[in-house]
């Protein structure tokens, strides 16, 4: 008869405990990293945001920022029936009116904020939204955290290069093109349950390809540049992930193609399938041969703040025409010429001008401009002569500048 033999331990792949890792208790003593800890990209797409942001208050209202104050301006004065951006005169179908532009304007219609105001507060959405859809996209491209903090290196060179410049719809576009690109990745490697025993395919839902093709629309509405690149992404998407049968992936492709169509169609401020973009114009603005040349970081507040809302003010300086409408004011000819409003009246404002600055110019002639298109303020440059009847009320040292009156004709 023999003893019983002592319990032999098992065989373990796990490495003998140390008496550093547990304590007397046999707790082990290393914590490992809580799952809610951020990762990389988060921590540092959240610092970058925070200082954008805050430097989005501080853009001047020149080039694209100026425009889109205006715009939110024009929104908020009548939402259904707004004029063009610079001049005032019924927008029939300017494609400044895209759905970004209408719901800044409802913004600005509930809260009753300035369109500068707005603007700096789409600023931060629209960085939210571009930086969260760098991380989605990143996600469904490779498994690598780091690949998304890459890109945050170009995006903050981007915007420190030229902030005035900053574009608010092209960011936004750009920004729901990410996420469109991470929806249709999702969608086209989204691999289902088999089926009587049959190897599962990777086609999209009628729903996800309809939501696809409607957010494809929104893009192409907001910026049509930007759309085109959206589309190339999509398609290249397919072409590389997708795997499954033919016929059912044009179906629903197909679908998606009539879904943005439509979309894009049935905008009620225009069509966003035949909407010209607005032409780039032509000659340089606050600029004599004499020298000098435009200054794009003057506030214009000195002159702002003497000209309410909705009045007109004849000048040929393009950074005054930017700030002037971005804080709600009308020009007599346009710093950007818009596609929606006749070459003819286009010509004949800017000749107006012209005409108006000349130092030969009768005042006679002088008032009949002023009086037809209800001038009531002109800013001149220091290489342009006062008119005979205006009142100067401001003065810029810092330019040379000047805002005056005339009188109603």
């Amino acid at each position: 008869m023999s003893l019983p033999s002592s319990a032999t331990p098992a065989p373990s792949d796990a490495p003998p405990s140390s008496p550093s890792r547990a304590g007397a208790d046999g707790v082990d003593q290393y914590v490992a990293a809580p799952r809610w800890l951020p990762s990389p990209y988060v921590l540092l797409a959240g610092l970058l945001w925070a200082v954008l942001s805050a430097a989005a208050w501080q853009v001047p209202m020149c080039c694209e920022a100026g425009l889109n104050a205006a715009v939110v301006e024009r929104l908020r004065a009548d939402l259904l029936h707004p004029t063009f951006p610079m001049t005032d005169l019924p927008a029939v179908a300017s494609a400044h009116y895209s759905p970004y532009a209408v719901l800044q304007g409802l913004g600005a219609r509930a809260s009753g904020l300035s369109g500068q105001t707005v603007l700096a507060l789409s600023a931060a959405v629209n960085l939210a939204l571009l930086l969260t859809g760098i991380g989605r996209l990143a996600r469904v491209l490779t498994p690598n955290r780091w690949v998304p903090v890459l890109a945050l290196i170009p995006l903050a060179l981007i915007h420190w290069a030229d902030p005035g410049r900053w574009s608010a719809p092209s960011t936004f576009a750009v920004a729901l093109t990410l996420h469109l690109w991470a929806w249709t990745g999702r969608a086209v490697t989204r691999v289902p349950r088999p089926v009587s025993g049959r190897l599962p395919g990777r086609c999209p839902r009628w729903t996800e390809a309809a939501g696809i093709g409607a957010l494809l629309g929104l893009v192409l509405l907001v910026h049509p540049p930007t759309a085109l690149g959206a589309a190339l992404g999509v398609v290249a998407l397919i072409a590389v992930v997708q795997r499954t049968r033919i016929r059912p992936t044009v179906r629903r492709w197909a679908l998606a193609a009539l879904c943005a169509a439509a979309v894009a169609a049935v905008w009620p401020y225009y069509n966003g399938l035949t909407a010209e973009r607005a032409p780039s114009s032509a000659g340089a603005t606050s600029r004599p041969a004499t020298g000098g040349a435009p200054v794009t970081g003057e506030p214009y507040t000195w002159a702002t703040a003497h000209i309410p809302p909705g009045e007109v003010v004849l000048t040929d300086s393009r950074p005054a025409m930017y700030a002037l409408a971005g804080h709600g004011a009308y020009l007599l000819a346009e710093g950007l010429p818009d596609a929606g409003l006749p070459s003819a009246e286009r010509r004949a404002r800017g000749r107006a001008v012209a005409e108006y600055l000349k130092a030969a110019t009768p005042q006679e002639e002088r008032d009949r401009i002023t009086g037809r298109y209800g001038v009531r303020w002109v800013l001149l440059t220091r290489f342009q002569k006062l008119p005979g009847d205006a009142s100067v009320l401001a003065y810029s040292p810092r330019t040379g500048e000047v805002l005056a009156r005339v009188p109603e004709r």
